[in-house]
């Protein structure tokens, strides 16, 4: 009986003194930035998001289709629009295939969508730019926009940014897709950047769950 008394003080101890760690630790140590324009509600702040996630992607017959990349699936994703004219530039990304050369293990759970322009019919795709940079991790995942319509979706992603940012950055995006960093992935460094930021989103979020679900299991109690 003492021992059963015992267990049960453990397990309602247990997400109490979790959240108060967690409260203690990195995860509310560092306040991400919310970019985007924002607009006034009362007392709150309502902030710039995309919730209609949405690109091309091909299939294994190099048909395309339109993919929602919803938030159950993908609650981070991290994009990045591949412009053509950067080609000798090595489309900006040289830090992100750095990583994927000699950091595989610290990237190959990081969200990333490459997002390049279709000319022509969006029903089929002759190329893939994920090949040819020889880009084998899945979570690097390659889509595509019609070409008379990309710089207009890519500005959507750059919204009243801050001046020293290129159209070319990576853009990171939280469950709420709201915009939450840019990152210029020519370097390693913005790149190890990206990966910090991204793990601070993912822990916040599963604090948010554990929260919740502590909530649920109280209120069945009662």
């Amino acid at each position: 009986m003492k021992n059963k008394r015992w267990m049960l003080f453990l397990i309602i101890l247990f997400p109490s003194t979790f959240w108060i760690i967690l409260e203690m630790t990195t995860i509310n140590s560092k306040k991400l930035n919310y970019f985007g324009p924002k607009q006034a509600n009362g007392k709150d702040t309502v902030y710039y998001n995309l919730p209609n996630t949405a690109f091309y992607q091909a299939d294994k017959e190099n048909k395309l289709s339109l993919k929602q990349f919803d938030t159950t699936a993908y609650p981070v994703l991290v994009l990045s629009f591949i412009k053509p004219k950067y080609e000798k530039d090595g489309f900006r990304i040289g830090g992100l295939s750095d990583y994927t050369q000699y950091k595989k293990d610290d990237i190959e759970k990081l969200p990333i969508l490459l997002i390049y322009p279709k000319n022509g019919s969006v029903n089929t795709v002759e190329n893939n730019l994920k090949d040819s940079l020889n880009f084998s991790l899945n979570n690097i995942e390659q889509c595509y926009w019609k070409a008379s319509s990309f710089d207009s979706i890519n500005v959507r992603y750059f919204m009243s940014k801050p001046y020293y940012i290129d159209y070319s950055f990576f853009v990171l995006l939280d469950k709420q897709r709201r915009i939450r960093g840019y990152y210029d992935g020519r370097y390693v460094a913005e790149i190890k950047r990206l990966l910090g930021e991204y793990r601070h989103l993912r822990i916040k979020e599963e604090k948010k769950n554990l929260i919740k679900e502590n909530e649920i299991k109280d209120k069945s109690n009662e």
